[in-house]
């Protein structure tokens, strides 16, 4: 079995030899101006009382810059730094901040369990792709943890177990026939990857890696997208159950799923029987969400935010009517601008993802659901946009109690797809 330190130098190796992802520093400046993220972690961690540029920033694992780079260009005055242990990526990242004239990053060359050795402090952590890939990633986590203000928070994306299992098994098929190749050279050859990217174009229609064989990494043919989908020399996946105890293991707290629609039974199915016998079985949070994950089958990635345990968030709990006091703002995730009738299905709409998360479908909402979202505004209670003349003159029902219940669903519904945030006021 290898240990830790010889895993973790293959992987430095591996990104020494193929920086990904292989972006062209001359891309297209919208590309990068796409970045929301950080602002609207803002609204979600804070209810919006941080802004920014108030945030001491970091990309724990920034590899070439791409994302970091479209975070520092949508928000110049964020203080951010970029850490990886390729000197390669960095050396990619820093060239992509200067064609940009991006002046508010500082890069370390440092692996992710090294951080503590910066002497910093950060307010937002992003770790997306990077902890999967570490030999212990509690204990890179830990490291992240031991960096992080106890009020601030880490926004980690980590590879699913079930989503990805024709990935996992093309690179356990690849292991096999690059063995006795890999005991003589530690790199890959141009042929490994060759036969890599041929074998996944190649796959019978059926089997679980077909789909994965439209993706962005192959579409593109990069050796660099090949080697980080295939030939990774460390890929751990995730269920529900580890990312829980991965959190648990590094003295951290679970705080939330960033889309928590993934994991609930009735966003997969509507049958009364299967959702009465789920309510029965009486299971913890964790189980219920494991159970989803599991009838589902296709989630392919983990994206969720993990905070210290003296983490406060603001209470925003929906529940008896207290919806009606709160400050709202619909967020960029969904396209707001771009809802359209559901075909076949009078008076629904259809509000499309700005986002990809698995392939997940619009929100459907009816036509006094869509008046009530479309008039929200940071400036007014939720109560106040109920009373509006143009919403009153759709809502379907007279009591307040089944106005209630109707609006607490919908804004559940929306919080679910992170389409709506509320935000604390200085009243």
């Amino acid at each position: 079995m290898k240990d830790l330190s010889e895993i973790r130098e293959q992987v430095r190796r591996q990104y020494e030899q193929f920086p990904y992802p292989d972006c062209d520093p001359d891309w297209d400046r919208p590309q990068l101006l796409v970045s929301g993220h950080l602002g609207l972690m803002c609204e979600v961690l804070w209810a919006g009382k941080k802004s920014p540029k108030d945030l001491r920033v970091l990309d724990a694992g920034c590899g070439t810059g791409s994302a970091l780079v479209a975070m520092a260009m949508a928000f110049p005055d964020a203080d951010i730094v970029g850490v990886d242990f390729s000197e390669t990526s960095l050396d990619k990242a820093r060239r992509l901040a200067e064609t940009h004239h991006v002046k508010n990053v500082r890069f370390y060359n440092r692996a992710i369990e090294q951080l503590p050795e910066l002497g910093l402090t950060f307010d937002f952590v992003s770790a997306s792709g990077v902890l999967h890939h570490l030999p212990d990633p509690a204990a890179g986590l830990k490291a992240i943890g031991d960096v992080l203000d106890p009020q601030g928070a880490i926004s980690i994306m980590l590879y699913g177990k079930y989503g990805r299992t024709g990935v996992y098994m093309l690179q356990e098929a690849l292991r096999l026939v690059n063995q006795a190749e890999a005991q003589a050279a530690p790199t890959l050859s141009g042929e490994q990857i060759r036969f890599a990217y041929q074998l996944a174009q190649q796959v019978p229609p059926r089997h679980p890696m077909a789909s994965r064989s439209r993706g962005r990494e192959m579409q593109e043919g990069k050796e660099a997208g090949v080697v980080d989908l295939l030939l990774h020399a460390n890929d751990i996946p995730f269920d529900v159950p580890a990312v829980y105890k991965m959190c648990e293991d590094a003295g951290m707290r679970f705080y939330r799923w960033l889309f928590p629609l993934i994991y609930k039974m009735d966003s997969f199915f509507n049958d009364p029987f299967l959702l009465n016998r789920m309510a029965k079985a009486k299971m913890s949070r964790q189980q219920q969400e494991e159970t989803a994950e599991l009838a589902h089958g296709r989630n392919s990635k983990h994206s969720f935010i993990a905070v210290r345990p003296e983490f406060s968030p603001p209470d925003f709990s929906i529940t008896a009517g207290n919806w009606r006091k709160l400050h709202a703002k619909l967020t960029p995730c969904m396209a707001w601008n771009r809802t359209l009738p559901v075909p076949g299905k009078e008076n629904l709409y259809a509000v499309p993802f700005t986002i990809i998360q698995d392939a997940w479908g619009p929100l459907e909402i009816s036509r006094w659901q869509l008046m009530f979202l479309g008039h929200i505004t940071p400036d007014i209670t939720l109560e106040q946009v109920l009373r509006l003349p143009a919403v009153q003159k759709e809502i379907p029902f007279k009591s307040e109690k089944e106005i209630d219940t109707a609006v607490e669903d919908l804004l559940k519904r929306a919080m679910d797809r992170l389409a709506i945030v509320f935000l604390e006021r200085n009243e």
